[in-house]
């Protein structure tokens, strides 16, 4: 009954945002009710996937062109998200997406995920180093990052670097967090290397 209440506030929501009412609550609610309907699909993907091998992709809606990927939670401060398999702009309505599937989180390389600065990563600019990103997979193992790097780069002078013989993960988003205007040049990375690896941080080790 529930999941049915906000299959039916979402479809209100965007009917209500195509003729431009509740505006800026919209865009909050919407994230909050995808957010629940890809619970509701993750939870069936990880009971289903019972060989622990192949990704399953259950739609978290029946129009959907993306799905959850991993858990994100970061302890310190409060987030508790899924991430989509990509981070085009619809994607990004809904959630955290990955910039590339290249590499995934715990691969060798930096996995890099992306999402607005004025929804779920509205908070990253309290992490600090020596705090813990967490990542759980679909065949229920759990990933723990140690941020070591907190960075804002001009994105006009600099690109992402995703190959390296680190197993690395970045967070990414707009910046500055208040700014009035969108897309702004200028990006936001909070980066931190798996557990497991990690001997002690490199200092500016290739984040970007």
């Amino acid at each position: 009954m529930l999941k049915l209440a906000l299959k039916i506030t979402f479809l209100l929501g965007l009917v209500l945002s195509s003729i431009g009412l509740l505006r800026v609550s919209y865009f909050q609610l919407k994230a909050n009710a995808a957010q629940y309907l890809m619970q509701s699909a993750w939870r069936e993907m990880v009971a289903e996937n019972d060989n622990l091998v192949s990704q399953l992709k259950i739609k978290p809606w029946p129009w959907a062109d993306t799905w959850p990927v991993f858990e994100l939670v970061i302890p310190q401060i409060g987030l508790t998200s899924l991430v989509l398999k990509d981070s085009s702009g619809e994607s990004l309505a809904f959630g955290p997406g990955l910039l590339s599937t290249q590499i995934m989180p715990g691969n060798r390389g930096n996995s890099f995920i992306a999402a607005h600065r004025d929804t779920h990563f509205r908070n990253i600019d309290r992490l600090k180093k020596g705090h813990l990103i967490l990542i759980t997979k679909q065949d229920g193992k759990r990933l723990t990052f140690l941020i070591d790097q907190v960075r804002i780069v001009d994105s006009r002078l600099e690109s992402p670097i995703l190959f390296t013989d680190q197993k690395r993960l970045t967070l990414i988003s707009c910046y500055p967090f208040d700014a009035k205007t969108p897309n702004t040049p200028y990006r936001y990375l909070v980066s931190g290397q798996l557990q497991d690896s990690i001997t002690k941080p490199i200092a500016g080790a290739g984040v970007y």
